[in-house]
């Protein structure tokens, strides 16, 4: 068993500074790191800048990303959390960016390419969706979130339950959001930013067993000094397809700081079967909700138009 809780993980969500990894913990393991890692006289980087190494998107890339953001702030200062267009009314986010927060306490922002842009169009939230398991386990990070108005963009697709080709080390994925530009220090990208990395299969995932990493509903990614950051929670770790459409395959969980050598990021695993159904369960459930509510709708403007 892991002698470092789930609770002392470092999260990547901006309010809670990617969580509450000790500064102690994170110093002794960067400490170790930076005292044996050595490649001839060179030793390897502590946490660098980015979305940790990527790059600046162009508008309209990545249509289906989504700012979380506080409903009581306004411009950069209100994101915290990523996150992707689940379906019309639904965003696919990480349950600790939300857990904790009330519908009216959040909006989120889609086609939005610049976080103080003015292109992008902000949607309330009036319901929040986390998985049942969550608050026991600290794993199973997924949450899905409903609006109050249906989002004019493209969705992200979510990898099919037998689809392992995107977990396979060395398989090429891509992560995006508006993190910080370095770890603890940095502020947010004001330009939404990705990054290429590569899956690391779960038994080379070891390292992060310090954190308490369970290979059931999560995997790992990485590329040398390029990585998910604070304020990139709840974002999408996706790959494509052989015709180049996107796929989503996780979810920005956590990490031992931003391209820390050794610790690859952590993802909440999408086809997981323990996280699958309640994606599947809540999606089937939200679509029927919606249709019965737009049924009652019909009957009121037609018992209206009665007079």
């Amino acid at each position: 068993m892991s002698s470092v809780s789930r609770s002392s993980v470092s999260r990547r969500c901006r309010r809670t500074r990617r969580g509450t990894r000790s500064a102690g913990v994170i110093g002794t393991v960067l400490a170790t790191i930076v005292a044996t890692v050595v490649v001839g006289t060179a030793v390897l980087t502590p946490p660098a800048a980015g979305i940790v190494g990527g790059r600046a998107t162009q508008p309209g890339e990545l249509p289906f990303m989504v700012s979380v953001q506080s409903a009581d702030r306004t411009g950069p200062a209100a994101h915290f959390c990523g996150g992707s267009v689940l379906r019309k009314r639904l965003v696919l986010t990480a349950a600790h960016c939300v857990s904790d927060r009330r519908p009216q306490d959040l909006r989120v922002v889609v086609g939005d390419h610049r976080l103080d842009g003015s292109v992008g169009r902000a949607h309330a939230v009036d319901k929040i969706r986390v998985h049942p398991r969550y608050a026991a386990t600290g794993t199973h990070d997924v949450a899905i979130l409903r609006t109050t108005t249906p989002m004019r963009v493209p969705r992200l697709r979510i990898v099919g339950a037998r689809n392992n080709a995107f977990e396979t080390n060395g398989a090429r994925l891509t992560v995006a959001g508006w993190g910080a530009t370095f770890f603890l220090l940095g502020p947010l990208s004001n330009v939404l930013r990705a990054v290429d990395v590569r899956a690391v299969a779960d038994p080379a995932c070891l390292l992060n067993g310090l954190m308490g990493f369970r290979p059931g509903t999560e995997m790992c990614a990485q590329t040398l000094a390029g990585d998910s950051c604070q304020g990139d929670s709840g974002g999408p770790l996706f790959g494509r397809r052989a015709d180049g459409r996107p796929v989503q395959v996780g979810v920005v969980s956590y990490g031992l700081g931003c391209a820390t050598p050794l610790f690859p990021g952590v993802y909440a695993e999408l086809n997981s079967p323990a996280i699958r159904p309640f994606l599947v369960a809540t999606v089937r459930a939200e679509a029927a909700a919606l249709r019965k509510a737009a049924r009652r709708a019909a009957k009121r403007a037609r018992a209206r138009a009665r007079g």
